[in-house]
């Protein structure tokens, strides 16, 4: 587990390492440097020429010690000093000094000059307005320049919590942040601000972490130890029986998605609930999966009722419908149901129109809306959830004591309590029809395991992106198809 924090979090982080514990600034600034330069050397063996832009306060120290560094180490290296801060930093002035006592000039404008790699180390984490004046129109040159962008810390201008461009924001290649990585490298324009992030340990101490508190995390590979067990005494029966209550007249695929994402997982018994006229293209896509379908209103309700009695999960919704049928088939469910519940999709919209169902449901519940779903849900725009999606996330879960799965390009899974995950796994190309209803199957499985919603919900959201990754890997993020997903899970979870 990683945690990812705010601007202010990371502010106190710094503050009680410096302040309380007693390790100086030099000696983090040092060590920044040092993994900057290690990263730079990375990017640029072959010793090309180096522009480092910096300004006056700390985030332009640690360009101006890692020039230093870099210099000693054989690299050409131009410094351009801004000048827009008219009160420097201590540990600014301390590198800026150290730099002309060995000969190193800071140049005033950016030379004519070709650079192999263009490091932008005007602002750090702290920025909180507008950029103006002489550092706006250095940003504007250097993006305009070619080489490879390097940032420092985060990218200038961009807001370190929430992700938004604050006028202007330099476009990295590569982002090397420091101790944690920031909220707003993942969120609005920070996603393609940061390029690929390297986040570079400089000795922030883990009880100076403990002592802020850090409210939201990530997963790391050695967190698939939380996936559900399996032991050699064991048989179809214990590891549980999902009912995929899916499939609208002639609309199979979300059903066939999500029942087989769920048997991929590890799930010992799947069982479809679905309108007759998919029965035969259900059965030669999955045979595997048990059968059950309806043709008509009573035989709607028929379904339901064996549902409830047979499994131990259910999800219901995806390619579901919006009809009449549908909608009394997820209230049945929702006052009826005595096992655990993943509600995705079409049964999201359904309720939509009567969100207070929710609360008649005795079971608990895993939500999975993207933010369309979500925005039909509590009757905000996509932009206002976007501009505060943590605490709304938070107050629908607490409200409607629901584990809530918002979906996005990077999704975020809560139960109402102080602490949120966030998703880091993932590429673009799993934006493409389907890839929804995989994750239900897959959240359905890892609950059919054993483990309880909250976990399910982020350890099932995470392997599918993981999967992802893998699918993106082998189909290239253009080609890859929800079913490729499912076909990965394999390889993410074969040695656990």
């Amino acid at each position: 587990m990683e945690y990812i924090v705010t601007k202010n979090e990371m502010k106190a982080i710094d503050a009680c390492t410096i302040d309380k514990i007693g390790i100086p600034q030099s000696v983090l600034m040092e060590r920044a440097a040092l993994a900057l330069s290690e990263e730079i050397e990375r990017i640029n063996p072959d010793k090309g020429r180096i522009l480092i832009a910096v300004d006056g306060g700390n985030n332009g120290g640690d360009g101006l010690a890692a020039a230093r560094i870099l210099s000693e180490r054989g690299y050409p290296v131009d410094i351009y000093y801004v000048g827009g801060i008219t009160e420097v930093s201590e540990q600014f002035e301390i590198q800026k000094n150290i730099l002309m006592q060995i000969g190193q000039r800071l140049r005033k404008a950016i030379p004519n000059r070709e650079y192999v790699v263009v490091v932008d180390g005007i602002f750090g984490v702290g920025l909180s307005r507008n950029v103006e004046g002489s550092q706006k129109k250095a940003i504007e040159n250097l993006n305009q320049m070619q080489g490879i962008k390097v940032a420092i810390d985060i990218p200038s201008g961009l807001d370190a919590t929430t992700g938004e461009i604050l006028g202007i924001a330099f476009r990295a290649d590569y982002t090397v942040t420091f101790g944690l990585k920031k909220l707003g490298m993942f969120f609005s324009q920070g996603i393609d601000c940061c390029g690929e992030i390297i986040c570079k340990n400089i000795g922030f101490p883990a009880n100076a972490i403990q002592s802020v508190k850090p409210k939201i995390y990530s997963y790391e590979p050695q967190d698939l130890d939380k996936l559900p067990k399996r032991y050699n005494n064991s048989n179809k029966g214990s590891y549980g029986k999902v009912a995929v209550v899916a499939g609208s007249k002639n609309m199979s695929g979300a059903a066939f998605l999500c029942a087989k994402a769920a048997y991929s997982t590890g799930v010992g018994l799947v069982k479809i609930y679905t309108h007759e006229s998919n029965r035969v293209v259900l059965q030669s896509q999955l045979p595997e999966a048990i059968m059950m379908t309806y043709d008509n209103y009573m035989g709607a309700l028929f379904c339901v009722e064996d549902a409830v009695k047979w499994a131990s999960v259910i999800v219901v919704g995806p390619g579901l419908g919006m009809d009449t049928t549908s909608e009394r088939m997820l209230y049945e469910l929702l006052l009826n149901s005595e096992v655990p519940m993943v509600i995705d999709a079409d049964a999201l919209n359904i309720l939509s129109n009567n969100l207070g169902m929710i609360k008649t449901c005795p079971v608990p519940i895993v939500m999975t809306p993207h933010m369309k779903e979500m925005s039909r849900l509590i009757g905000k725009s996509v932009d206002d959830i976007a501009h505060d999606r943590f605490n709304i996330a938070r107050r629908f879960a607490k409200e409607y004591e629901v584990n809530l799965v918002l979906k996005d390009a990077k999704s975020i899974v809560t139960n109402g309590g102080d602490k949120t995950y966030i998703n880091l796994a993932g590429n673009n190309g799993m934006s493409t029809g389907g890839s929804g209803d995989v994750l239900a199957g897959i959240i359905a499985g890892m609950l059919a395991g054993g483990l309880d919603l909250f976990e399910a919900a982020q350890i099932g959201t995470y392997v599918h992106c993981l999967a992802g990754d893998v699918a993106a890997e082998k189909k290239g993020k253009y080609a890859m198809l929800a079913s490729d997903i499912i076909a990965s899970l394999s390889e993410v979870m074969r040695d656990f």
